[in-house]
């Protein structure tokens, strides 16, 4: 039984320190190229949506898995003789990354592989400790978790930029930069398809686009893709702002924000030239909201954000 506590607290160690190493990596790494190491998209969505910056993050956690590290080492072998604020520390660990993981999961709603394995690690560590580490590490994960889980986070989606621009799968730049149009579609949906392919002759008009799916490429030409996005942010701001039908564009001017529903509305406001000054420069005047006399304005040649209305999709946006 001696032995086995010994070679628990000897990977202990090693599993700290293995931990340790890898988050220096990622902290060079951070600072050569100027941003972290992602392995996947979610790692991207992820990081748009927090406000501390990543090295701060990887700060704390080698700080975090150096004290583990160091704490263990100075047992000697013994579990007798491991401190005691090694526990509680290991058990703040795993309430962090239940608030971290919570997070992906509820609002990114993408996971971000870096930190899955750190969670990794984090576990580990504290398995390693025994049933007595084990149980309350349980309470303290679960406890964590549902306790984010209960907060209501998506009342006030369009805080700040990160609600659009987390969720930009690709920008189109056109010979006017404003005003800043979102267009909010899906790969399924017709009456988007036809909006996006009218923009192929259309140059003016700046858009980005936020699908509210999973696509992989889009039939625009001059389109600057983000392979990273999150397309429930999408999906879960129009949910919130009470919109049921795509495509939808939203349009940030000076005075605030202007929401066209619907293909006719839609394709009537991007058909109609802005007002430009008469040196020719590519500032614009703010656009204005069609009247409200236009087919489509309040929805009806759209198709339910909650299901696909496709008939055979065009596919013009999209591929499989």
């Amino acid at each position: 039984m001696l032995k086995r506590k010994n070679a628990a607290l000897q990977l202990g160690q090693f599993l700290a320190l293995v931990a340790s190493l890898l988050i220096v990596g990622q902290i060079g790494y951070t600072l050569y190229q100027g941003s972290p190491l992602c392995l996947n998209g979610g790692c991207k969505v992820v990081e748009k949506l927090t406000r501390v910056s990543p090295l701060v993050f990887n700060g704390v956690g080698l700080f975090f898995f150096q004290l583990v590290y160091w704490g263990l080492r100075s047992a000697r072998g013994e579990m007798r003789r491991l401190p005691q604020f090694i526990r509680t520390v290991l058990l703040a660990g795993l309430g962090v990354e239940a608030v971290l993981v919570s997070f992906q999961y509820l609002v990114a709603q993408a996971f971000c592989a870096y930190c899955v394995g750190i969670l990794a690690f984090v576990v580990l560590l504290n398995l390693l400790l025994g049933w007595k580490q084990i149980v309350p590490g349980f309470l303290v994960f679960a406890t964590a978790a549902l306790a984010f889980a209960s907060l209501d986070l998506a009342r006030n989606p369009v805080n700040g930029e990160q609600a659009f621009t987390a969720g930009v799968f690709a920008s189109r730049p056109g010979l006017l930069k404003y005003p800043q149009h979102y267009l909010f579609y899906a790969s399924t949906c017709d009456h988007c398809e036809r909006v996006i392919a009218s923009l192929k002759t259309n140059g003016r008009a700046t858009v980005a686009f936020n699908p509210i799916d999973q696509v992989t490429s889009i039939d625009l030409p001059q389109v600057i893709v983000n392979a990273g996005y999150s397309p429930s942010l999408n999906k879960n701001l129009l949910t919130a702002l009470g919109i049921e039908e795509i495509p939808v564009l939203m349009t940030r001017t000076p005075e605030g924000w202007t929401i066209r529903r619907g293909e006719a509305a839609i394709l009537a406001y991007l058909g109609t030239p802005e007002s430009t000054p008469a040196s020719g420069q590519s500032s614009v005047l703010p656009g204005t909201a069609p009247p409200s006399g236009i087919p489509g304005l309040d929805g009806g040649d759209g198709c339910q954000v909650s299901t696909d209305c496709t008939s055979g999709a065009s596919g013009q946006s999209t591929v499989p």
